[in-house]
């Protein structure tokens, strides 16, 4: 256990042998004299900050994403456990606390709740643009009260969606979310990922944007899969 004094570094510098076994790695030129020892610099995989909060669990670290370009994708593929880096406990209410760790793995059983820090980044292709509709959900877990905006195929039933077992995570933007036994806010974020099992109450006929009466037709938008979690 330690205080932690800053982040991970994204680059990584290693020493390879017989430089000659490579050819114009990222482009640039050996330096005369040095034939037999090389040196590349190695990107490390994108991560995001995030927040697993659970019935008393509330810790914020950064996840390295691999080869997967999104949140959802990874968590919803994960088994056992999660694993975070560069970690600090946080209070009931996210306030940092001094218990901090270098990496921290927690059983998937026990989060309820993924908090992406920070809006996505990444830019999906064009060809990925499919109509989604967007409706507003509230959710109840044994601590929580989640409010947030999940996307929907426009023929999809709302229903279906709640019931299913699969993906394990929901997705959902522009989340609030509230203790459920005093309704203090414990925090919002951009872009949140709902763990099933943790479920245990849905309102699902919630007006979008609080318009009584708005259908899923009237809340029909188009966006990118990506954008929208899936």
């Amino acid at each position: 256990m330690n205080e932690r004094t800053g982040g991970r570094h994204n680059r990584a510098m290693v020493t390879i042998l017989d430089p000659r076994s490579i050819t114009d790695v990222d482009g640039a030129d050996r330096t005369p004299g040095t034939d037999d020892v090389g040196s590349v610099e190695l990107v490390r995989p994108a991560s995001e900050r995030v927040e697993l909060i659970g019935t008393h669990l509330r810790a914020e670290g950064s996840v390295e994403l691999g080869s997967f370009r999104r949140l959802s994708d990874y968590v919803n593929l994960l088994n056992g456990f999660f694993t975070i880096h560069d970690v600090t406990l946080m209070s009931r209410l996210g306030e940092p606390t001094r218990l901090a760790f270098d990496d921290l793995r927690v059983r998937l059983d026990e989060i309820g709740l993924v908090a992406q820090k920070t809006p996505q980044r990444y830019e999906p292709g064009d060809d990925v643009l499919v109509p989604k509709s967007r409706r507003r959900l509230v959710l109840m877990t044994t601590a929580h009260l989640i409010y947030g905006y999940a996307y929907l195929h426009s023929e999809a039933s709302l229903t279906a969606f709640v019931d299913a077992t699969d993906p394990p995570f929901v997705p959902m933007t522009n989340v609030r979310l509230r203790w459920l036994a005093d309704r203090r806010l414990a925090g919002r974020y951009p872009f949140a990922l709902v763990h099933r099992n943790h479920i245990i109450s849905v309102a699902t006929d919630v007006p979008t944007d609080g318009a009584a009466g708005e259908s899923a037709v009237a809340g029909l938008t188009w966006g990118r899969a990506a954008d929208l979690g899936w």
